[in-house]
């Protein structure tokens, strides 16, 4: 890759692409790449500036001069252009090493990211792994065992038989904050993309917060929301799953740096199938999501934007301002998708007409009562379960009724009693949320599951994604 101005080159034996950047895209309009092909190419020259003119390279064709433009002072990028593009004429241009096989994608560039925890509360941070692509190609990734936060340090038998990771493991290890320093340095400006990706910026975020650190401004993709938008032939969409259908190798699933890898591979793939060319930024919007964000009030997570402002608000400010500015937008109220149900459930639709957005959230009237001949063994049974945010396809009545179904006791809100709140998707973090975490850290046994692992326990979908 060559970085140029307004965009970035590759050269391949068969064509020059010229992707242009996030800035470059916001102001034109377009966000596709230009291809030329090698054949077609004539001649090249290239026109000197200095520390204060621009420098370019002119690419003849037949169809016409090609400029492509290069900062003041820039020698090394004409020159590397040039030789490449000599190079191409021969057939002997370099070849593009790729995450999963086939071309690269100029302009693709993010962090695979994936985290394992020592225990259910997700800040209790034991490893952390990190890939950094490139223009849809690996170019470095690390692991880091660490302690979790003094508060959050125990490790618990479930999660150790998930991940093999102990106590021992990580007794000399460095303390999660400080692995979280070196991460921000790995990461630098790029957005991040996991696999159920709101369970591991939710976790980076707690993890700061028990270990007071700054929380790192980021923006995220998920590969489980952008998998589940596309029709793949799978039969569901954990990781090791579609990093099968996609050909990744995932030899040993629960280490995060494999996990990480994975992923990456999985979303270069799916921007592969889509045709794909430019920003992971782009591709998000294109699919018809915004990124996700962490900042110091939440964690946003990646939502279906089907207005499109917020996609646009999203590009714009990345453009001018970058991941802080972004980020601030990310997060930002947008309307009634925050400040919830503007009706009651009770005002239902008229018959044959499709529900309204607000039905899945709203809090019906009546909440069931434990069903006293439900089997013990049943993974609810005894408990006081709560929830908050969406849970499309499903309304929180039919969930309720499946719940109490299993004996559990359903709360409308989170009380003393909650032993369950049950997180669906929603811009912000809920009030329920907050008020759990709050008597969490007062010592209430509460566990937070994401809608997923409550679909799966009443056997409403398919497997956790992970």
């Amino acid at each position: 890759m060559i970085t140029a101005h307004g965009a970035t080159l590759t050269v391949t034996n068969d064509a020059l692409v010229l992707t242009p950047t996030a800035l470059a895209a916001s102001l034109s309009g377009t966000t596709s790449s230009r291809e030329v092909a090698i054949a077609d190419i004539t001649d090249t020259t290239s026109v000197p500036g200095d520390a204060w003119t621009r420098t370019r390279v002119d690419v003849q064709t037949g169809a016409g001069a090609l400029a492509v433009w290069f900062a003041p002072g820039d020698t090394e990028g004409p020159a590397e252009l040039l030789q490449l593009l000599d190079d191409a004429k021969r057939g002997e241009a370099p070849a593009v090493d790729t995450v999963a096989g086939g071309a690269g994608i100029p302009g693709f560039s993010f962090v695979g990211f994936d985290v394992e925890t020592a225990n259910r509360r997700w800040g209790s941070i034991c490893q952390i792994g990190l890939v950094k692509i490139i223009d849809g190609e690996e170019v470095d990734r690390a692991s880091w065992l660490c302690k979790p936060p003094a508060p959050l340090a125990q490790f618990e038998e479930g999660n150790v038989a998930v991940h093999g990771i102990t106590a021992d493991d990580v007794s000399d290890a460095p303390d999660v904050r400080d692995r979280i320093g070196e991460m921000v340095e790995f990461v630098g400006d790029l957005p991040l993309v996991a696999h159920n990706a709101q369970f591991d910026a939710s976790a980076l975020r707690d993890a700061c917060l028990a270990s007071d650190v700054d929380i790192p401004q980021m923006l995220f993709a998920c590969t489980l929301a952008q998998a589940r938008a596309t029709k793949l032939d799978v039969p569901n969409h954990r990781l090791p799953t579609l990093a099968e259908h996609f050909g990744v190798e995932l030899d040993n699933h629960h280490d995060a740096c494999e996990d990480a890898a994975a992923c990456a591979g999985v979303m270069v793939g799916l921007a592969r199938e889509a045709g794909h060319t430019g920003s992971l930024m782009s591709f998000v919007h294109d699919s018809g999501f915004t990124l996700g964000s962490i900042d110091e009030a939440r964690v946003t997570p990646v939502l279906r934007d089907r207005s499109g402002a917020g996609r646009a608000t999203q590009a714009e400010q990345a453009a001018q301002g970058g991941v802080a500015a972004a980020v601030k937008a990310t997060a930002a109220p947008r309307g009634s998708n925050q400040a919830g149900p503007a009706k009651r459930a009770s005002q239902s639709a008229s018959p044959g007409k499709k529900p309204a957005p607000w039905q899945s959230v709203a809090t019906p009237d009546t909440v069931p009562e434990p069903n006293p001949e439900a089997d013990p063994n049943a993974a609810l049974y005894g408990e006081h379960v709560t929830l908050t945010g969406e849970f499309e396809p499903h309304d929180k009545g039919e969930l309720w009724s499946k719940i109490a179904d299993q004996g559990a006791n359903v709360g409308k809100n989170v009380t003393k009693k909650t032993t369950i709140l049950v997180v669906g998707e929603w811009a912000t973090m809920t009030s329920k949320e907050k008020r759990a975490r709050e008597l969490m850290d007062k010592g209430q046994d509460i566990q937070i599951w994401p809608a997923h692992h409550l679909f799966e326990v009443l056997g409403l979908g398919e497997q956790p994604p992970f």
